[in-house]
């Protein structure tokens, strides 16, 4: 979650009155363009990606909405599920996932659960999908550290019948200390690589299956 990847102050966030910085290119991975920002809500970096995928939009959409399978696109993760949160009902463009970070060694995994909420620009097609992380300690594992803020937003822009333009962009804190300038780095790769995965799935049969796009609620 990827988990929009969806914002709440972090532990080093400054003025809130305080405007985002100049996006930056920070990276470029199999055509697939990486930015960041400072934000003045959150002490690491705000990143972005913007890629374009082979397959008609509803492929795409496809793709993202597997949430079990997430884990598979999403960058140093290695788990993701759908969760039945007692505070909260899930209904097709609006659901609990929960997602657990693989952090190398000696750093502790991390773990998000967030509310991601689907809508649709009736005008454009143009498919929003936004990921908030949840104060709850639902499911929360024992040497994991829960995430404190996760915003996510993936916007799928039809670009033609069988083209669809990615842009992934998030800001996170890891929390547990870990310092701003290293997690900073780590996340330039964030964006660009799960854009690329979410590419690599894209071609995958049982995702090219779907013809038309599922998201019904409208963006207001």
């Amino acid at each position: 979650m990827a988990i929009t990847l969806l914002m709440i102050l972090g532990p080093a966030a400054v003025t809130s009155g305080q405007e985002p910085g100049a996006w930056k290119q920070v990276k470029e991975y199999e055509g697939i363009i990486g930015y960041a920002r400072p934000n003045p809500r959150c002490r690491i970096d705000e990143i972005k990606a913007v890629g374009t995928i082979d397959a008609p939009i509803a492929v795409v959409e496809a793709v993202i909405r597997d949430v079990p399978n997430n884990k598979d696109f999403m960058f140093m993760c290695k788990e993701t599920a759908f969760l039945d949160l007692p505070e909260m009902k899930n209904t097709p463009d609006k659901y609990a996932t929960y997602a657990l970070m693989d952090m190398p060694f000696p750093v502790s995994d991390r773990e998000a659960v967030a509310c991601v909420s689907w809508t649709v620009d009736m005008t454009t097609g143009t498919l929003y999908a936004a990921g908030q992380n949840l104060n709850t300690s639902f499911r929360q594992q024992k040497g994991v550290i829960r995430i404190p803020l996760v915003e996510v937003l993936y916007t799928l822009t039809p670009r033609g019948p069988d083209k669809t333009e990615v842009t992934y962009q998030a800001m996170s804190d890891p929390g547990g200390g870990l310092p701003a300038f290293l997690v900073s780095i780590l996340s330039h790769d964030l964006g660009v690589k799960t854009i690329a995965g979410i590419r690599r799935m894209a071609k995958q049969e049982k995702y090219r299956q779907a013809t038309a796009v599922t998201t019904t609620t409208v963006k207001k």
